[in-house]
């Protein structure tokens, strides 16, 4: 199975690379970290990537993000998300419109506020800082919040943070609906209390966190702790015009299952391997696998997921996106594969404002009506 999973990237992987030949003279996100070549922590507060956009990302955005036929009409624009020397602001808002098939039913048209998000961030000293953002109460989901101090700074890019906050796992896309994001960390609504520590020497970078694990409530009754870790490291070429970053990650979660009214001892692990390739701050190709073990009083069940993902500017301010997904929710299972396929175009007109329009197909054993259109707007600070 894992032979089938890989040889699955591999063949996209090939016909990506042949596409891109073909089309080398066109003119998070992840993506803008491959593009670049730099590291996600270059634009974002969180040394791991993500939430609040820093000075630079702010200023990443006006410079390199927004359409050229629109900075005229915004050049005496002097927004600043910097209250004072010490206190930056931040926000994100999401509104999406949904026309999903729906199996047996009729569509599922709706318009979804996905996220309303506000971000404080303050400098206490050189060394610490604290972090604080609230999100819109989502019915029927825990309100994403993340709290937490921070040490860093320091030599060799170490830091230290406590508090509440996302585990670093994998590439952290925005697409909360992707299945590695649904099933395994990252999605909006997993920021967990713990520790985490890291390092960020050059072209490498590593970090480690003990968290109270997955699936808790606000008092965490389990003793056992999840231990979460990754690694990456990134080479640049040609003056940042090609750059390469590959890694892995690993998480190991001990809990406690209720079963029929038993408790039963459980363990949920993951790891992965991902790539980020830039080239010519053009195109930016991400890659993916991940393999998780789930057992529960030593029944054991493997799932794997596979994504890949292509973009490509085509000019300042406007994007092609496609996504490649493999979802195996059994890999001791024949013929209960998925995949799912979506093609869709970005575009930033105004430095504040995205809008994205995708269309995702859905394969599987069973030919059910589930495909996907979204029409999403995102404005931030």
């Amino acid at each position: 199975m894992k032979k089938k999973i890989l040889f699955r990237l591999f063949s996209f992987v090939t016909a990506v690379s042949l596409f891109l030949y073909l089309v080398g003279e066109l003119e998070s996100y992840p993506r803008f970290s491959a593009y670049t070549g730099e590291n996600c922590n270059l634009c974002h507060v969180s040394p791991t990537g993500g939430s609040m956009r820093n000075l630079y990302g702010t200023k990443y955005a006006q410079d390199n993000l927004q359409m050229e036929a629109f900075k005229k009409l915004v050049k005496d624009a002097k927004f600043s998300p910097r209250i004072n020397d010490f206190i930056n602001i931040g926000g994100d808002v999401r509104i999406a419109h949904i026309d999903n098939q729906v199996p047996n039913q009729g569509n599922q048209n709706t318009f979804l506020t996905m996220q309303g998000d506000l971000y404080v961030n303050a400098e206490v000293n050189k060394l610490l800082s604290v972090f604080v953002s609230s999100g819109i109460e989502i019915p029927n989901f825990p309100t994403k919040y993340e709290a937490y101090g921070m040490i860093s700074g320091l030599p060799a890019g170490f830091y230290f943070r406590a508090g509440r906050f996302s585990p670093d796992y994998g590439i952290k896309i925005v697409e909360h609906r992707a299945y590695q994001r649904q099933d395994l960390l990252n999605t909006p609504y997993s920021p967990d209390a713990g520790l985490e520590m890291g390092i960020q020497p050059g072209i490498f970078t590593l970090n480690a966190g003990l968290f109270n694990g997955l699936n808790t409530n606000f008092f965490d009754t389990d003793q056992n702790k999840m231990f979460v870790t990754k690694g990456d490291a990134t080479i640049n070429f040609a003056d940042y015009r090609y750059n390469f970053n590959f890694g892995m990650s690993f998480y190991n979660n001990p809990y406690q299952a209720f079963v029929s009214g038993n408790t039963l001892n459980a363990n949920r692990k993951a790891w992965n391997w991902f790539t980020k390739i830039g080239l010519d701050n053009r195109v930016a190709l991400l890659g993916e696998v991940d393999f998780e073990e789930n057992t529960i009083d030593n029944f054991l069940k493997r799932k794997a997921f596979t994504y890949g993902e292509l973009d490509i500017r085509v000019i300042q301010g406007l994007e092609l996106r496609g996504q490649y997904e493999y979802f195996d929710p059994d890999r001791d299972t024949d013929n209960d594969e998925m995949n799912r396929y979506s093609f869709g175009v970005a575009a930033f007109p105004v430095t504040g404002m995205e809008t994205e329009l995708m269309i995702r197909i859905v394969s599987e054993e069973a030919d059910l009506d589930n495909d996907e259109y979204q029409f999403n707007f995102h404005f931030y600070f």
